[in-house]
């Protein structure tokens, strides 16, 4: 359980409400939260960057520097809500 938290849900809700105004584009969806993945380890992993978000951003650093397994639980949830949505 320690790679679900609360940002999970957001994961889940963002996802949710995308399937539910752009219906059965899972390619899409799955490619977006890939990409996601991908700037979010980017942007932690660059100094200056990781300094602005530990400083500024209103999400703790420790949400954001996943591991690989977090991130992949991330999409799994991101799709699983993007599944739901496409569907009501």
């Amino acid at each position: 359980m320690k790679n679900i938290d609360i940002l999970s849900l957001f994961h889940f809700l963002i996802y949710l409400f995308l399937g539910y105004y752009i219906k059965h584009k899972y390619l899409l969806a799955l490619f977006l939260g890939i990409l996601w993945e991908i700037f979010e380890k980017i942007i932690v992993n660059n100094k200056f960057t990781r300094y602005i978000i530990k400083e500024y951003w209103f999400i703790p650093i420790d949400y954001i520097d996943d591991t690989f397994d977090h991130s992949i639980t991330d999409i799994i949830i991101n799709m699983i809500g993007y599944t739901i949505g496409s569907n009501i």
